[in-house]
């Protein structure tokens, strides 16, 4: 009987704590990953996200964005090439990999930034995530392809 007493207290504090689904990333993570994405990011993404068609998809509501994070990392990491779809246009593309160039909470603080200002948020990157997908895709040798991600 205490147990069906204490259900609903227990349902009232699950819904006072946030999901990481609704996590924001903090003011200065966004920061760091504004940087990042100035420094590395813009060339081809563009400063508004736009991207350059038809050779550098946008980012700005792109249906990339809501994949899972730990793919997203992977790609940041290892490159994608295409052939590729972004927003109904194709593309046909190579992203270089940024394993080499960027540590792990650099890939996060991007990440969380290109999905708070041009996707629809979601779970957000952390370190450890990046981390584990590196190790995970350490023998990614090309960069990965739409298919072998497993994204139509």
């Amino acid at each position: 009987m205490r147990l069906l007493l204490a259900l609903p207290a227990l349902a009232l504090l699950g819904a006072a704590a946030p999901s990481n689904d609704a996590a924001k990333p903090s003011p200065e993570a966004l920061e760091r990953g504004k940087a990042v994405y100035m420094k590395t990011c813009v060339a081809c993404h563009q400063a508004n996200g736009a991207g350059l068609a038809p050779v550098f998809p946008p980012l700005d509501g792109s249906e990339w964005l809501a994949q899972d994070v730990t793919l997203l990392s992977k790609i940041v990491l290892r490159g994608l090439q295409g052939p590729i779809k972004v927003k109904g246009q194709d593309y046909n593309m190579v992203m270089a990999p940024l394993a080499d160039q960027l540590k792990d909470a650099e890939v996060a603080d991007v990440l969380n930034y290109v999905r708070a200002t041009w996707g629809k948020g979601g779970p957000l990157a952390d370190e450890a995530l990046v981390k584990a997908a590196r190790e995970a895709s350490k023998g990614q040798k090309q960069p990965y392809t739409a298919a072998e991600l497993g994204v139509k």
